[in-house]
């Protein structure tokens, strides 16, 4: 395998792969006779500077009796997801009830694949972030409860196309079972400071993830999820009911965006 610059991601799955070779109180020559490869490869992928295909990891999974801990990490790894979000990806997956507060872009379970692209400039990302949306199908459906600063109504993101095709599309998907997307008009709110989403189990557990200007933090600390869960409150009894939403979503296509 080629050689290639480590991410975070790759750090990682190096990192338990090591783990668990030095938990079996194996050297990295005596690992990589066992496959074949080379003690070199093993070291790459320890160094996360090559890309482990999934037979090896399972044969590295099996070999180093890591009962799984190393397949998961290589799914983690493929993804497509970035590390600081993976973990709220898989609560988001399997969530009883989701609550958004997007403050500068359409959600990623929302968007359209061109408002998508504009974003991420990647086919392979956008493939991912539509791959999120399956959650929309899930059976049974979870309930989804989205709030929009009304600036996301008016940020040109690509095309005014592009634009009118994605508002289009929360009129549409507003009006499914479950589904509230609600509008927090131009106005100061407290304790919204950034884009933030819960996602809350069928036992009523919840986890947290708050965007930030690089990347994001996932949390389930008690005190940040029980500040975020009254942050939202406050934000839906601050905005507009869902049928004033899909009006004003409807003006904003007419006036703005037609």
């Amino acid at each position: 395998m080629s050689k290639v610059q480590p991410t975070t991601e790759s750090l990682h799955f190096g990192a338990i792969v090591n783990e668990h070779r030095e938990l079996a109180k194996m050297t990295r020559a005596q690992l990589a006779s066992k496959f074949p490869v080379s003690p070199s490869y093993i070291g790459r992928t320890i160094k996360g500077t090559t890309r482990c295909s999934y037979e090896n990891a399972e044969k590295l999974d099996e070999l180093l009796n890591a009962c799984g801990h190393i397949t998961d990490a290589w799914k983690k790894l493929n993804s497509g997801f970035p590390a600081y979000y993976q973990d709220f990806q898989a609560k988001e997956a399997t969530a009883s009830l989701l609550r958004t507060y997007s403050l500068l872009l359409v959600d990623g379970l929302f968007q359209t694949k061109e408002y998508a692209f504009e974003l991420l400039r990647d086919d392979k990302a956008v493939a991912n972030r539509l791959k999120r949306q399956e959650v929309l199908q899930r059976i049974p459906t979870p309930m989804f409860c989205l709030v929009l600063d009304e600036g996301v109504l008016y940020r040109r993101i690509g095309s005014k196309e592009t634009m009118r095709e994605q508002l289009q599309h929360l009129v549409e998907v507003s009006q499914r079972d479950g589904v509230f997307v609600q509008i927090a008009p131009f106005a100061y709110h407290r304790g919204a400071r950034s884009s933030f989403s819960i996602a809350t189990q069928g036992d009523d557990s919840s986890t947290v993830y708050i965007e930030k200007t690089t990347n994001g933090e996932t949390t389930t600390l008690p005190a940040q999820i029980g500040e975020s869960v009254r942050v939202f409150a406050r934000l839906q009894s601050q905005s507009l009911s869902p049928n004033a939403t899909r009006d004003l979503l409807r003006k904003a296509i007419e006036e703005k965006w037609t």
